[in-house]
């Protein structure tokens, strides 16, 4: 006798003994139980899930000699004859091979027969959604009111591509996936029966490879049974080629601490073993996956199928939440260029270079290279913003000198918590120098020296500034931090998450700035409504009205001094130069005018 698959040997004979689905076969047994049978059924559902099983099933249980039943015997004549598939009134049609209309036009002349030997005439259509839309539309009058002794049972993995006009005639049951555990109970039962010698450990990496089919899970311990004649997890991996999770964690390790060398050895080992680049490719975005879902949610049990829990906790300290999800960005970017790759080793290479150095454009790419930069500054591997100072010394004497004003925009310390960026841009305000006038002729040269030596000696360049404009950065922590506090006291979280992310950068001038690190969050936290409640809050605090800015880190600049009336007067050397200006020529004299400049005598310098 030929061998019979495993599949087929053990495929279920009556309701209890199909695995999962319970919802369905409640609702079928309760209908059998009270008469309520309909003439139109609808199975979908996943490959291997039970749905042709379940249309036999209902079968014998219609046509049972003892029914219609429940519980068909299995020993009747008509429930053998349906187990053999040998049963004139149990037809079996393919709908992937007979698609055309003049096949449906047959089963709609013979649907009219009364059944041959049974109490029902069954018609099972499997693949249903491969009919043409003509064959849909001549079976969808016999659908809809068949004769009172036809039961049409549609089985289909793609039920999208049923028309709706078929779906209403009938009854729809979704098959759903099988669950690991209900596998890997039912094939250490096929193996005992089989006189197979497995270990529960590859039966389990069977149900888990299996993806909620119990027709791929019976196939796929079948196979292993003919290679070994012990089933271990060793067997499984390399009959499916299966990269296996010490691998996993090893190369998942390399990524997590950017080893690109060890990360590539790992890559090549495998390619040696005879794992496809795919394979290895899909294992690692489950592999991720998991670490995903351990950061999210450590009790959630379904993800210590990909590994233990304690692996992964060795592991999860490695990564953060961005750069996983940017890291499974790339490899499912990976796997479709696969399909069009001559040489798949070099676009996993590739990849692994990228997963390594955290590159890329999207937004996840992007925000796990400011969580690398977080981590290694939380770490102290680098500093977040160094202070660079500002040369303070009175800049060359010129004949012809910046303005006042301009000299004290120049010469303002930074605030301490400022980045480089912000010292470089108000460096950049700073006017260049000015060159000399050239002297048009010799009498108007005489005439300058003459101003510059008769004038006063101006004091120091260096303008000290005033206590206000300097700003009191404590104080503008202290109120930000209990505006904070009162925010989330007010339960306010979404303004207080938006906030939070956000630091004092200056406060002065009763303007507070709060800097962020994303232009979103400074956007958003410059919307009226976010910027008024904060400032509502600011005002209890301080008894004052502040005014709150959030600006971008690394774009901010400080905000500028008031300029106050008794600096805008002259002084009496002002005066004085001004005096001595207007006895130069013309042309100087216009030059100086339009400088705004002041004569200082350089001849002892």
């Amino acid at each position: 006798m030929a061998y019979v698959a495993l599949y087929r040997q053990w495929r279920p004979q009556d309701f209890d003994a199909l695995v999962g689905q319970k919802a369905v076969k409640t609702t079928l047994k309760n209908a059998l139980a009270s008469g309520k049978i309909a003439h139109a059924y609808l199975f979908s559902g996943p490959r291997g899930t039970g749905k042709t099983s379940m249309a036999r099933i209902l079968a014998k249980a219609l046509n049972c000699e003892q029914g219609p039943t429940a519980e068909p015997c299995g020993q009747c004549g008509n429930c053998q004859r349906i187990v053999q598939g040998t049963s004139l009134d149990v037809i079996e049609i393919d709908a992937a091979s007979n698609t055309s209309v003049d096949n449906i036009r047959d089963l709609r002349e013979q649907v009219a027969f009364t059944p041959a030997e049974s109490r029902y005439k069954v018609y099972i259509i499997d693949e249903v959604h491969m009919l043409s839309t003509g064959a849909f539309n001549a079976l969808l009058k016999t659908l809809e009111e068949p004769p009172a002794h036809a039961v049409f049972i549609l089985a289909t993995t793609d039920p999208q591509k049923v028309p709706a006009t078929i779906q209403s005639r009938c009854q729809r049951f979704e098959f759903c996936r099988v669950t690991v555990d209900e596998i890997a109970e039912h094939l250490a039962m096929v193996a005992a029966g089989s006189g197979i010698e497995a270990d529960a450990d590859a039966l389990r990496l069977i149900a888990i490879q299996a993806e909620g089919g119990m027709r791929d899970a019976l196939s796929l311990l079948d196979q292993c049974g003919v290679m070994a004649k012990r089933v271990t997890v060793a067997t499984v991996r390399e009959v499916l080629g299966i990269v296996g999770r010490e691998a996993l964690h090893e190369l998942t390790e390399a990524i997590g601490r950017r080893q690109l060398p060890q990360a590539l050895a790992t890559l090549n080992l495998l390619l040696e073993q005879g794992k496809d680049v795919k394979q290895v490719l899909t294992e690692l975005i489950e592999y991720l996956r998991a670490l995903v879902l351990y950061l999210a949610v450590p009790d959630y049990e379904e993800i210590y199928l990909t590994d233990t829990k304690e692996a992964l906790a060795e592991l999860a300290p490695l990564f953060g939440r961005d750069r996983l999800l940017a890291a499974e960005e790339r490899l499912h970017s990976a796997i479709q260029e696969l399909r069009g790759s001559m040489r798949p080793r070099i676009t996993a290479e590739l990849c692994l270079l990228d997963l390594c150095r955290v590159e890329g454009s999207t937004l996840a790419a992007l925000s796990a290279r400011i969580e690398q930069l977080e981590r290694q500054l939380a770490g102290g591997m680098m500093p977040v913003y160094q202070q660079a100072p500002v040369n303070a010394q009175p800049a060359p004497a010129v004949a012809v000198q910046q303005p006042a004003a301009q000299e004290e925009l120049v010469q303002q310390p930074i605030a301490q918590q400022a980045p480089a960026s912000a010292n470089a841009q108000v460096e950049k305000a700073a006017p260049a120098k000015k060159p000399a006038v050239k002297a048009q002729s010799q009498p108007a040269a005489d005439t300058l020296a003459a101003a510059v030596n008769a004038a006063p000696k101006p004091k120091s360049a260096k303008v000290q500034q005033t206590e206000e404009y300097a700003g009191d950065f404590a104080a503008g922590e202290d109120f930000w931090k209990q505006a904070l506090e009162i925010m989330k006291a007010e339960k306010k979280n979404s303004m207080v998450s938006c906030a939070k992310n956000g630091r004092v950068f200056s406060f002065a001038n009763n303007i507070l700035q709060v800097a962020f690190k994303a232009p979103f969050l400074a956007d958003r936290m410059n919307k009226d409504d976010y910027r008024k409640a904060f400032e509502e809050v600011l005002l209890r605090l301080a008894r004052r009205e502040i005014r709150l800015e959030a600006v971008i880190e690394g774009k901010a600049k400080l905000p500028q001094k008031p300029v106050k009336q008794q600096e805008v007067q002259q002084s009496p050397e002002s005066e004085t130069q001004n005096l001595q200006a207007a006895q130069l020529p013309e042309n100087l004299r216009k030059a100086f005018n339009a400088l705004g400049g002041s004569v200082t005598d350089i001849s002892d310098q």
